[in-house]
C-alpha cells in the first residue's frame, strides 16, 4: 500500500522546503494541495496505461427492455461482462462488439431483443454500455475492470506495492518543477516525467496493458 503523505514528506524538501508546513502556506509557489493533484492525475494516468487497479463492479441494474446503462464514474475499461440473472438461469456472458461490428451483424440492431449476448462501449454516448440484443430478462451486470482509484489526497491510501511509492513522489516533482512560477525548471520536469514513465512500463508489464 502507497502512502501519498509519505511522498509529500519527501516531495517537499527536494523542493527546497524546510518542512511540509511551509508547503502547506498558501503563499507557497507550489501547495500541497497541488502536490496531491498532480500524484491524483498521475494515479489516473496509471489506470488507463495498467491494469493495475481491478476489481468487480456490480452496481448496474439491468431492466428488461433496457439496452444502455451508464458506468460508474470509476470506470476506466472493461475485461469481462456478464448479466446474472434476477431469477433462475445461467449467467449470460457478453462479448465485447464494437458498433460496427453490430451494424454488420443485425441493421436493426439498436431494437433488436431476446437473450443478451453482446456489450458495445462505442455504441452509444461516452461512459455508457450497450447491451446487444436489448435483454428480455431482468438482473445484475457484473462486470471485472479497471476503474480509477479513489482521489489521493490527505489521509487516503493508493492500493500499490510500496516498490510504487516513488512513481506518486516522482509525479509530484513533475508536476511542480513544470508549473508556470519563478521556480519553474522544464528540465527537471522531464527528467522527473521520465522516471514516471519507466515506472508505468514496469506496471505494465507486470499487470498487463491498459486502454
Amino acid at each position: 500500500m502507497v502512502n501519498p503523505l509519505a511522498s509529500i514528506n519527501d516531495t517537499v524538501v527536494r523542493l527546497g522546503y524546510f518542512s511540509p508546513a511551509d508547503a502547506a502556506l498558501s503563499t507557497a509557489w507550489v501547495t500541497q494541495t497541488e502536490l496531491y493533484q498532480f500524484a491524483d492525475d498521475a494515479a489516473k494516468q496509471l489506470a488507463y496505461k495498467c491494469g493495475v487497479f481491478v476489481g468487480c463492479d456490480t452496481s448496474i441494474a439491468v431492466t428488461a427492455g433496457v439496452g444502455v446503462y451508464a458506468l460508474p464514474a470509476s470506470h476506466v475499461f472493461t475485461l469481462l461482462a456478464w448479466i446474472a440473472p434476477a431469477g433462475a438461469g445461467s449467467n449470460a456472458v457478453l462479448r465485447p462488439t464494437s458498433v460496427l461490428a453490430l451494424w454488420a451483424l443485425d441493421e436493426t440492431w439498436p431494437t433488436t431483443t431476446g437473450e443478451a449476448k453482446r456489450c458495445s462501449f462505442d455504441a452509444g454516448a461516452v461512459g455508457t454500455i450497450t447491451i446487444y440484443p436489448i435483454p428480455v430478462t431482468s438482473g445484475t451486470l457484473n462486470q471485472i475492470c479497471e476503474e480509477f482509484p479513489p482521489t489521493v489526497q490527505f489521509g487516503s491510501t493508493v492500493n500499490l506495492p510500496t516498490v510504487m511509492q516513488a512513481y506518486l513522489t516522482y509525479a509530484m516533482l513533475a508536476g511542480a518543477f513544470g508549473k508556470e512560477s519563478d521556480h519553474a525548471l522544464a528540465e527537471m520536469a522531464s527528467h522527473f516525467k521520465s522516471r514516471c514513465d519507466l515506472y508505468e512500463q514496469l506496471a505494465a508489464s507486470l499487470w498487463g496493458p491498459g486502454q
